[in-house]
């Protein structure tokens, strides 16, 4: 996965989230009171409203392309309220020295440890920045069957969306292949910019792969990561995990 050319793409990607996934992890980070700890912290697409709320963040990514384009969008943002520092470090192995009340994996980012162990490295390395009664936070989807055992897809209408340096229409497609030995999801995010004129001007084709989790696989891994998960949502706005959810999000204390 070639994280420098996603840099650039990253928030066009995210422009069709809705905004309650950023204001759910904003909530959590001033009702903690900070600081807070943000794995996988991207291109600040989350941290800097959280630094704008008054919140001291640390983000933590492993990409330089994307840490860079963080500070550009920090420098070009209003003055935030909260102190915002980017550090580089590997999330499945990294020990920045202190502890945090809260610390988040958002955005899927824990299935971007492509193995058990590595997902289980993760989330001991976060359960080992949390202070004695910090709360860890991380979301990941409920994968569909066609997520476990769908056929290569041909490439479909994956959403619509304005670039934010160019100001040009840019149109999204995807499509996926599906390893289930392995837990494997293997997605093409392709995206397409058109000019005033309706003309195309760039086409960007970006593999992205991430190892699903089901959700008794998630309780065994925070276990093992001496974590209590105390309750797990089945989305954004609330309510427990169903048959129905698309997301599960684990509310995680270290066992006492």
């Amino acid at each position: 996965m070639d994280f420098d050319l996603w840099a650039e793409w990253y928030d066009v990607y995210y422009s069709n989230v809705p905004e309650v996934e950023t204001s759910f992890y904003v909530d959590l980070a001033i009702e903690s009171g900070g600081p807070v700890l943000e794995v996988g912290v991207g291109t600040g697409r989350i941290a800097i409203p959280t630094a704008s709320a008054g919140v001291n963040v640390t983000g933590l990514d492993l990409n330089q392309a994307m840490l860079d384009r963080a500070g550009e969008k920090l420098r070009r943002s209003p003055p935030v309220a909260g102190a915002l520092n980017f550090v580089r470090a590997d999330m499945r192995e990294f020990d920045l020295g202190r502890a945090f009340p809260l610390v988040t994996i958002p955005s899927n980012t824990l299935l971007l440890a492509l193995t058990q162990d590595e997902q289980l490295r993760t989330l001991k390395c976060a359960a080992r920045h949390l202070e004695r009664d910090g709360l860890l936070v991380f979301d990941v989807f409920v994968p569909g069957p066609e997520v476990v055992t769908g056929p290569e897809t041909e490439p479909f209408p994956w959403g619509g969306t304005v670039h934010p340096d160019t100001g040009n229409r840019v149109v999204m497609s995807a499509s996926s292949r599906a390893d289930g030995a392995n837990q494997i999801n293997r997605e093409t995010q392709i995206f397409e910019e058109f000019d005033r004129s309706d003309r195309i001007v760039r086409r960007a084709v970006l593999p992205i792969e991430l190892r699903y989790l089901f959700p008794a696989e998630c309780h065994a891994l925070v276990e093992q990561a001496g974590l209590v998960a105390e309750e797990v949502r089945g989305g954004f706005a609330g309510g427990p995990l169903t048959d129905d959810s698309q997301e599960m999000i684990f509310f995680c204390r270290r066992a006492q």
